[in-house]
């Protein structure tokens, strides 16, 4: 039965990899290549689930690397195709063309509650990136898979999820600074949303975006742009590059990033969470020690509180390592109610169909299905096209 179900998942994956990677992308041939790399992972996924729960997690990492990576790739080829660079042009603030950010949502909404007015350069609709279609995404997201966006869907988080997997020995532990972190992280969060409303700018996208090294950034033709600059660099290096490696954690994530720490906030909405079965748990610490945003530690374990910090990301890592198996996802608010009993193998196979890991993963895959289809497609299609020049 485990293996129908499967089967059955793979072939849902398929259509809804069919239809928004290969039918959008006109059946090209990039389009073919990333829709059959998708169901495979997909496949693979959900086979290695069934066979040994949590092991399916590394195909969701090879996933979020590859999709930060060909973002990134088609980001700058569409910014040098309509400006010439990667710096923002003062036409394009003048225009509203600044493409909107996920990272830009918790700080756009309190200004524009008091003052009716959208801090940031972009426009509502009818533009790549647009305001209205990033907040739909978001509202959707909010209310199915929650923070699960940033270890499934985001496309910036792929980066550190490689660079933090490049080491195989922890040379920084964090552990028992997992709340002085979290705080952190909340604290700055606060500071940033209340320098936004006071500067009526995204001041963390102004300042403090590491990843304006991989997409766009201010011209660095004056002392402010100089120096934000330098910033961007040195968060880069510092919080996305070496702290991963040295960590093996996702240490921009859960320390600077003012969306993550939003998403938590409102992940209480979320269809789906993870939850600590306190009578298998030993106590082993495995679980926190991989947990990539720090939102498991003694604490949570000791006190026996029965699922994750607020900062959990529903990324999978601690499911994988727990040798118990005590840990798992859950629907939300259905986790303390008695699983009626099956009578049938057709009812047993529905509940295996409708278990909170299946429906979560599927959930999940789809929507990085769904964000990345247009970017990484284009991202082949340029490699393609100069492999194709360079071999003439």
């Amino acid at each position: 039965m485990a293996t129908l179900v499967s089967i059955l998942l793979s072939v849902l994956m398929a259509a809804v990899v069919f239809f928004y990677v290969i039918v959008m992308g006109n059946f090209s041939g990039a389009a073919w290549v990333y829709g059959l790399f998708l169901i495979y992972l997909f496949a693979r996924m959900t086979f290695a689930e069934q066979h040994n729960k949590g092991s399916g997690v590394k195909y969701r990492r090879i996933f979020q690397i590859v999709f930060a990576v060909f973002f990134c790739i088609s980001f700058i080829s569409r910014l040098f195709a309509e400006r010439g660079s990667m710096a923002i042009t003062s036409g394009a603030m003048t225009n509203s063309e600044i493409p909107f950010c996920h990272i830009a949502i918790p700080q756009v909404l309190l200004p524009f509650t008091i003052t009716r007015d959208i801090i940031f350069p972009a426009r509502v609709s009818g533009h790549y990136a647009s305001i209205a279609s990033m907040l739909c995404i978001w509202l959707a997201l909010t209310f199915t898979i929650g923070r699960g966006w940033c270890s499934w869907v985001c496309f910036y988080g792929g980066w550190e999820e490689g660079f933090s997997h490049i080491g195989k020995k922890r040379r920084l532990n964090l552990l028992a600074k997992n709340k002085e972190i979290r705080e952190f992280q909340f604290g700055f969060f606060a500071f940033i949303v209340l320098a936004s409303l006071g500067a009526m700018s995204a001041v963390y996208c102004e300042w403090f975006c590491p990843f304006k090294l991989v997409t766009e950034f201010s011209p660095m033709n004056t002392i402010p742009g100089l120096i934000a600059g330098v910033i961007f660099i040195g968060l880069f290096l510092s919080l996305v590059v070496v702290l991963p490696i040295l960590t093996k954690r996702r240490t921009q994530c859960s320390t600077l990033c003012p969306f993550g720490a939003f998403a938590s906030l409102t992940d209480k909405a979320s269809l789906f969470s993870v939850t600590i079965d306190t009578q298998k748990c030993k106590g082993c610490m495995k679980c926190a020690s991989a947990c990539p945003f720090g939102a498991i530690d003694t604490d949570t374990i000791q006190l026996k509180k029965g699922r994750p910090e607020l900062t959990c990301a529903k990324c999978g890592e601690c499911i994988h390592v727990c040798s118990e198996k005590a840990i798992s996802y859950s629907f939300r608010f259905t986790a303390h109610c008695k699983k009626p009993e099956a009578k049938n193998n057709f009812e047993r196979t529905l509940q295996l169909f409708l278990e909170p890991a299946q429906l979560f993963r599927f959930a999940a895959f789809s929507f990085g299905v769904i964000m990345s289809d247009s970017f990484v497609v284009d991202s082949l299609s340029i490699i393609f096209s100069q492999i194709t020049h360079f071999s003439k």
